[in-house]
């Protein structure tokens, strides 16, 4: 994989080009839906650093199709998406727009119009999403980091199943100008990136207004029902990667009845994404995906007073989650996802979505920052989730997992 930091001492050139070399289409298993030509570098702190960005960003002179058929005849962008003019202007070679689950509306990252991203350890497995095509460009070092966006945990779950980082910042920080929606009060833009030092820079760059510096964290909570209800090889990674923090004393949290938050989560998202879907729909069904087409249709069955009542429902899990990170815990951690990477064959169960966003979607719905950080070690990645009141405490406390971890 290709860091930030060796993108740096090596002057980006020859990186980038094998970067460029590397490069493959989804349709062979890859990462990308569309190769680019990098322009000539701009001056800045991202200078030749190779970045890739999920198809659902406008990147100038390129189509945003979304991953989907619909889409196919979408125009060129006129403009980049606010985050990509950002990264642009630091300097960094956009390399290439990458795979996602159809409209970002699913976990998996199974996308049959435009292709599925194999996982690098087994191609038989799915990286997840739907940020999917993202963390592939990143695990096998096409892109030093990459831009995806995270409604449920679209950032995370891949993350944590390709063996990187991934952070969702709080609500709001980073601009959604440019990037076709899906949920608009749940989708964050978020980075994918090999290490934390990496994402941090990135994510300097896309949120220059938020204030980065932070002191380690004392006071960690441990999420015990997601370690109750992960499989056990995730849930044994977790802990020994736990007891690896010298000097932090964990105790043990109660976290919102992940069925509740399931429960509102899918009612704001599916309410707003069959809104905005809704005149597509009515034009050109037959070319959305089943799976995406029967999620909005039951988007579109919620009763107005159902999504209102989850948006109330949404003010009182923040002030819970508010008040436990305000007054006992600087950050909470647990299993990112409870799982590893499934196959596809496996992924067809429709318990597996499920079970992939249970432990990402709380951070969603509260518009709090989260970030996945990887656990070293044999066998399928495995990613530890940290949860916190602001970003910089996210990122000091992903960045005190990291360090214990190495």
């Amino acid at each position: 994989m290709i860091t930030i930091a060796r993108s740096r001492a090596d002057g980006s050139g020859e990186l980038l080009r094998d970067a460029l070399a590397r490069r493959r289409l989804a349709a062979d298993g890859g990462a990308y839906t569309l190769l680019l030509e990098p322009a000539a570098a701009m001056a800045g702190s991202l200078r030749g650093v190779p970045v890739a960005v999920k198809d659902l960003f406008d990147v100038a002179g390129a189509p945003t199709r979304a991953g989907s058929r619909a889409r196919r005849d979408a125009p060129v962008a006129a403009s980049d998406a606010a985050v990509v003019a950002a990264v642009r202007a630091a300097g960094a070679a956009i390399v290439g727009k990458t795979a996602l689950h159809e409209f970002a509306f699913g976990t998996t990252g199974v996308n049959d119009f435009e292709g599925t991203p194999a996982h690098l350890r087994d191609p038989a497995r799915i990286v997840g999403g739907s940020s999917s095509g993202s963390a592939v460009a990143v695990a096998e070092g096409s892109a030093a980091a990459a831009l995806g966006t995270d409604t449920g945990g679209s950032v995370r779950i891949p993350a944590a199943l390709c063996g990187l980082v991934g952070m969702k910042p709080s609500y709001g920080v980073v601009s959604l100008a440019g990037v076709f929606p899906l949920s608009p009060t749940l989708d964050h833009v978020g980075v994918l990136a090999s290490d934390v030092a990496s994402a941090r820079e990135v994510l300097e760059v896309i949120a220059p207004t938020v204030a980065w510096s932070g002191g380690p964290p004392r006071r960690l909570g441990l999420d015990r029902g997601a370690f109750e209800t992960a499989d056990p090889v995730v849930a044994r990674r977790a802990e020994q990667a736990l007891a690896r923090l010298g000097g932090q004393v964990l105790r043990e949290v109660v976290l919102p009845d992940p069925e509740l938050v399931f429960a509102v989560s899918t009612a704001i998202m599916f309410s707003e994404a069959a809104a905005g879907h809704a005149r597509r729909l009515r034009q050109r069904a037959a070319d959305y995906g089943r799976d995406v087409r029967e999620r909005l249709a039951l988007g579109g069955a919620i009763a107005a007073r159902t999504y209102l009542a989850a948006l109330r429902e949404r003010e009182t899990l923040r002030a819970v989650l508010l008040l436990l990170l305000l007054d006992e815990f600087d950050a909470i951690v647990g299993p990112t996802v409870p799982l590893v990477a499934p196959t596809r064959e496996e992924a067809a169960d429709p318990a597996i979505p499920g079970r992939l966003v249970r432990n990402t979607r709380l951070a969603n719905v509260v518009g709090l920052p989260a970030v996945s950080v990887p656990i070293p070690g044999d066998g399928l990645p495995v990613g530890l989730q940290v949860l916190a009141r602001t970003d910089a405490a996210a990122l000091s406390a992903a960045e005190l997992v990291w360090a214990s971890l190495r």
